[in-house]
């Protein structure tokens, strides 16, 4: 109600600023005229008087009579006919613009926002609550009109999960289940409604559906961790410890998944293995004989693999010191200088080894450098770089 309350003053404040300039207009047309009439008449008297000299009285009289006339309506009659117009013309305007702006609000605007805070007055929008009920009932909206919209149940499933409605999301991901028979990951959003139901005959059902899911993907990382959670509740902590520890090497990157999976091992006792690396990349670096003389065994030597296209930082980088060489050393997306940088981000690369006199990793005149050709990313790969010219 205070929605339509606060529209209905903003359209009353709207109207006002239209009609008081039409107002005005239809009230200074007569005034104007009435003014240069007063001022013809005074003419008259002093000029009746003798009190305006004889000479320029024409001049004068024209240019006021002039000014009468410019005063004077356009057509005869328009006078009586102006202000009927106006009145006309504003009240037609009273009437189209609230319903102009109704319509354009109710096409481009959120009315269902509306009509959804009548209907639910003890909602707080600034809870995130609200902002969910409001978008559950729109999305219930969408599977009753469109009942095999497969995105629509899943996003049903997982709102009637986050707000805690574990049984209707264990009928939308039954649903959704329907929709998609032995999907992977249907089957886990309907594993994890299960689960959170609490009632045992489906904790059965879930535990079977963990397993069918990990018949087809044995290396599952959400079905891994639905495994360990159940070992868990059957007393098998050790079986739950490695299932865990299994999916956290397999839920590569960052993300919520990972942070699960971490706080379940910490939890348990265990400790966190670190994830195997995606790509490996095996370097040999010598120096060329003819530029031996130009190195102390002391001067640093780094080296980087370097994106063919994209930003100018290492995708990884070793330092180490001339008198190691020749070495052999191998590079992986630990090394990235930046996060979503590394090897295991880009198609090619391209390895530069460089001696610097200065130690300083920025290149510099009298520097030795070697690069090698740009290269597809392949793991396991080995790649030489000889170190064979000098920076000028």
């Amino acid at each position: 109600m205070s929605f339509w309350l606060a529209l209905a003053a903003l359209a009353a404040l709207g109207l006002t600023l239209l009609w008081w300039p039409l107002r005005r207009a239809n009230l200074e047309l007569p005034a104007v005229r009435d003014d240069q009439l007063r001022r013809l008449r005074e003419f008259e008297a002093e000029l009746a008087a003798d009190e305006i000299d004889q000479a320029v009285a024409p001049a004068l009289r024209a240019e006021l009579e002039r000014a009468v006339v410019d005063a004077l309506p356009a057509m005869p009659g328009a006078d009586a006919v102006a202000p009927r117009c106006g009145r006309v013309s504003l009240a037609a305007l009273c009437l189209a613009a609230p319903l102009f702006a109704f319509a354009i609000y109710w096409q481009f605007g959120s009315p269902d926002i509306a009509r959804f805070s009548a209907a639910h007055p003890q909602l707080d929008w600034h809870q995130q609550g609200t902002s969910m009920e409001y978008l559950l009932g729109k999305v219930r909206a969408r599977v009753a009109a469109v009942p095999d919209d497969v995105e629509a149940w899943t996003l049903l499933a997982r709102t009637e999960m986050e707000l805690g409605h574990y049984a209707q999301a264990v009928q939308a991901a039954e649903h959704l289940n329907q929709l998609m028979p032995d999907h992977p990951a249907a089957m886990l959003m309907l594993v994890d409604a299960l689960a959170m139901s609490g009632a045992s005959e489906q904790r059965q059902q879930a535990l079977a559906l963990t397993g069918k899911v990990l018949t087809m993907e044995p290396h599952n990382p959400t079905a891994l961790v639905m495994k360990g959670m159940f070992q868990q509740q059957d007393g098998d902590a050790a079986g739950a410890l490695s299932s865990w520890q299994q999916a956290h090497s397999l839920a590569t990157g960052p993300g919520p998944l990972r942070a699960e999976i971490e706080e379940l091992i910490v939890r348990a006792g265990g400790t966190l293995e670190k994830a195997a690396p995606r790509v490996q990349i095996k370097a040999r670096v010598s120096l060329s004989p003819a530029l031996a003389a130009q190195a102390a065994p002391g001067d640093a030597l780094f080296i980087a693999a370097r994106a063919v296209d994209g930003p100018p930082m290492p995708l990884a980088v070793s330092r180490h010191t001339v008198a190691e060489l020749p070495l052999t050393l191998t590079l992986d997306e630990s090394m990235a200088m930046v996060p979503g940088h590394s090897l295991a981000d880009v198609k090619q690369f391209y390895l530069v080894a460089r001696i610097s006199h200065g130690g300083t990793a920025n290149a510099a005149a009298g520097d030795l450098e070697g690069k090698s050709g740009q290269l597809a990313v392949e793991n396991g790969m080995q790649v030489e770089v000889s170190i064979d010219h000098l920076l000028p």
